[in-house]
């Protein structure tokens, strides 16, 4: 992709929402977390407007919306979900129309309407990143200085999102993101990458990489620091948490449903479906408490511009 091309984002799979526990359940923790921000710092506000970024077909963005009601009874709520994917836009507004409103559009180029939020929630949204060629299938199996190099674009991406939500908030406003640090998920990448090794799938390794960016803690803090957020305004809650996901087929789910999107560009059907059973015939023989434990690395970020 050229500097001059508008940044492109990775889709997720239609059977996301059906496969992903883990992602509704730290999903509801974010809004609760706003919803507690919100009663704090809003004293009977006429108007909130809220924003909803890399919402996915909505689901989560609908609760959130009915929280704002039922804890702001008296003001006029107005809720946008924002997702690169028209398709989930579309199943937005055919769902929720009557009470939310959809926008198609990119994080790292937000439009107009998202001006003057009073509230603005992220749930596993701000670490993907734009398509970018590397030698392996994700920056962290990079060697240097290729991982270096990949590290500043990630980075760098990383605060023009913050600095896109800085200016979408109005002062007063406040944010409530969540996306995985340093570490995420890295026993479910080992195992793919060890597939990916096997005789009937090596040939694809070269071709894949997955656009993802887990920063450390320090650098989500630069970029929202560097966005225009205040120190005093900011925290930043790093934690582990086990996979909710139990057996062998579930985490196997889990994972084809953000994945089958963009492995199904490479792989032939047949090839792809006996790499998703291959996996799952793998987990089979590992102790699932074991694997499942501290796998996701949590990132809860609370900002007040």
């Amino acid at each position: 992709m050229t500097n001059d091309e508008t940044p492109m984002h990775f889709h997720m799979s239609a059977d996301y929402e059906a496969n992903s526990s883990t992602q509704k359940s730290i999903g509801r923790q974010v809004i609760q977390t706003a919803i507690e921000i919100a009663r704090i710092n809003f004293n009977k506000p006429p108007v909130i407007k809220a924003l909803d970024i890399a919402c996915g077909p909505g689901n989560l963005t609908i609760e959130f919306h009915n929280a704002l009601e039922k804890n702001f009874p008296d003001a006029d709520i107005h809720t946008t979900g924002l997702d690169y994917s028209e398709l989930n836009i579309n199943l937005l507004k055919k769902n929720y129309s009557e009470m939310i409103s959809g926008i198609a559009a990119s994080f790292y180029n937000l439009p107009v309407q998202t001006k003057n939020s009073d509230i603005i929630i992220s749930n596993e949204g701000f670490h993907w990143q734009p398509p970018y060629a590397m030698s392996k299938m994700m920056f962290s199996y990079l060697e240097s200085p290729e991982k270096e190099n990949y590290d500043r674009f990630a980075s760098q991406n990383l605060e023009t999102a913050f600095r896109n939500v800085y200016g979408s908030l109005k002062t007063g406003g406040i944010g409530v993101f969540q996306f995985g640090h340093k570490g995420q998920i890295k026993k479910l990448w080992d195992l793919v990458y060890d597939i990916f090794k096997e005789d009937t799938f090596k040939e694809y390794v070269s071709k894949i990489n997955f656009p993802v960016y887990h920063p450390t803690k320090e650098c989500i803090l630069n970029a929202l620091i560097t966005a225009g957020f205040l120190r005093e305004n900011i925290e930043i809650n790093a934690y582990s948490q086990d996979l909710m996901e139990e057996s062998p087929s579930a985490v196997t789910a889990f994972y084809k449903a953000f994945s089958q999107p963009g492995l199904s560009q490479y792989f032939p059907p047949d090839i792809l479906y006996h790499f998703y059973e291959r996996m799952e015939e793998k987990l089979n023989y590992m102790d699932m408490v074991e694997f499942r434990k501290n796998l996701l690395h949590r990132t809860l970020i609370k900002v007040r511009k």
